[in-house]
Parts: structure tokens; C-alpha cells; sequence
């Protein structure tokens, strides 16, 4: 027994390790001088410099960058939590006629690449004058968010006990105040969940901050991408600004750890 329990650890600290060190190899990488980047073998001893944080912060201009991404990033979280709460409610609780399916239906436009819908945003854009813009970036970005949000939040819905409605009910609550005060409160972790996963999709989106902006509104993923081209590979500053983009999601999952456990594990333990 002991030596099954010693055998389990070494597979898990091997599996952690598997697991972190490409996130090591690139924040080391990002305080190395640019030529050490080049270097065979790697070198794993060497003093650190700030010189490609500079790079991508004063040369580069990554303070907008990142701005941008924040400001998307929330607004696309925002929205997607408030209309998926809506119709996730609507679904779970009204007497809706093959619900599950419409659920199903939903989730599946998901499944589409983004690229079949991007020429004609980009038509209806350039017309609405949406291009390049933060709303227009964080609309687009509800297409992907959206329908994951509506699943997620019909499953948590559902496992919400019917009861808890019934005595709201009683009490003369409408349907509205049921809403917010008794299903959003009891699902507050799933939410959270929900919105942690939402965000981490909106900000890592390159297809349409890429095809939809031009400078104004474009986010992290795309100035990223042009430290590595034909002619040019700054390496160094390629993993510098990778561990800006990095940075933000990893705060946001480790302060929401404790919500995004409860949320996944939500419904086995309503279901148990």
C-alpha cells in the first residue's frame, strides 16, 4: 500500500513538473539577454536583465495592448453572463418544449470555426462603423462566449432545487426576483466558473482581434504574434510579452480558486 501511494506521488510530482515547465522555460527565457535565447545548450545560469520588458512595454507599446485586452475581456464577460443568465434561466425553468435540445443547439454553434463567420462581421462592420472598435471586438467575441455560457449556466440552473422557487413564490416574488435573488445567489460559484472560462477564452482570442481591428482596439494576442515572422524572431521579447499576457489569468484563477472548484464540482454534488 505504501509503495502504491509512493508510486502515485512520483507520477503526480512527474506530471507537475511536465505541467509547469513550459511556464518556467518562458518567464526564464524572458529575463535572459536576447542573445542567451540563442544559445546551445540552454543556459539555466545567467543574470537576469529587464531589457526585453522594456522592449515590449516602452517600445512596443504593450500598456495599450494590454488595456485593451482588460477592457474586451470584461465586456465580453460581462455580457455573456448577463444574456446567458437570462436564457439559461429562461430554459431551466419555464415550461420551454425540448429544452434540453435548444440547449444542445446553442452549445453546437459553439462548435463552428470562427473563421466562417469573420467575412461577414467584417462586411457588417465596415458599414456600421464597428470596425476596430472595443464594442465591436467584445460583440464578436459573444458569438464563442455565449453559447458555452447558456450550457454551463442551464446545468447549474437546473440542479437549483424547484422548491426554493415555490417558497419564493409564496412570499410574492416574480419570476425576475426569483432570478437574482434566490438562483444567481445559491449558483454563485458555477457563475463565477463560468465567467473565470469565459475570460480566459475572450483573452486569448487572436482570429478576431486580428481580422477585426487595425490599431485602435487590437488586443495582446496580435502584437505578440509579430516578434516571430519571415525575416525576424525576437525570441526573448516574444516570451516577455507572453508572460504579460500570461500574468492577468493566472491572478484571476488562483483569487477565484475556491469558486472555480466549487462551480465544476457543482453539479456532482447536487447530483449525489
Amino acid at each position: 500500500m505504501k509503495i502504491k501511494r509512493l508510486l502515485s506521488y512520483v507520477v503526480l510530482i512527474i506530471a507537475s513538473i511536465a505541467a509547469l515547465f513550459p511556464l518556467y522555460w518562458m518567464v526564464s527565457l524572458s529575463f535572459q539577454p536576447s542573445i542567451l535565447a540563442w544559445s546551445y545548450p540552454p543556459s539555466f545560469i545567467f543574470i537576469p536583465t529587464l531589457e526585453n520588458y522594456v522592449m515590449v512595454f516602452i517600445e512596443r507599446g504593450f500598456t495599450r495592448w494590454l488595456l485593451n485586452s482588460i477592457i474586451v475581456t470584461s465586456g465580453a464577460t460581462a455580457l455573456s453572463i448577463i444574456l446567458g443568465s437570462l436564457a439559461a434561466y429562461a430554459l431551466a425553468r419555464f415550461n420551454i418544449k425540448g429544452a434540453n435540445n435548444i440547449a444542445m443547439w446553442i452549445l453546437s454553434i459553439r462548435m463552428f470555426p470562427p473563421i466562417t463567420v469573420i467575412l461577414p462581421l467584417y462586411v457588417l462592420y465596415s458599414q456600421w462603423g464597428l470596425f476596430d472598435t472595443h464594442i465591436g471586438l467584445i460583440l464578436a467575441d459573444c458569438i464563442l462566449l455565449l453559447p458555452y455560457a447558456v450550457w454551463m449556466l442551464y446545468g447549474f440552473f437546473k440542479e437549483v432545487p424547484k422548491e426554493l422557487d415555490e417558497a419564493a413564490e409564496i412570499d410574492g416574488a416574480s419570476k425576475t426576483s426569483i432570478l437574482f435573488r434566490v438562483i444567481i445567489p445559491v449558483s454563485r460559484s458555477g457563475i463565477v466558473a463560468t465567467a473565470i472560462l469565459c475570460a480566459i477564452f475572450s483573452w486569448n482570442d487572436f482570429i478576431f482581434a486580428f481580422s477585426l481591428t487595425s490599431n485602435f482596439a487590437k488586443t495582446l494576442m496580435v502584437p505578440i504574434s509579430g516578434f516571430l515572422g519571415d525575416y525576424v524572431w525576437e525570441w526573448s521579447a516574444f516570451y516577455a510579452a507572453g508572460t504579460v499576457a500570461a500574468v492577468p489569468m493566472i491572478i484571476l484563477g488562483i483569487t477565484a480558486q475556491k469558486y472555480l472548484a466549487r462551480g465544476m464540482t457543482f453539479g456532482i454534488l447536487k447530483g449525489a
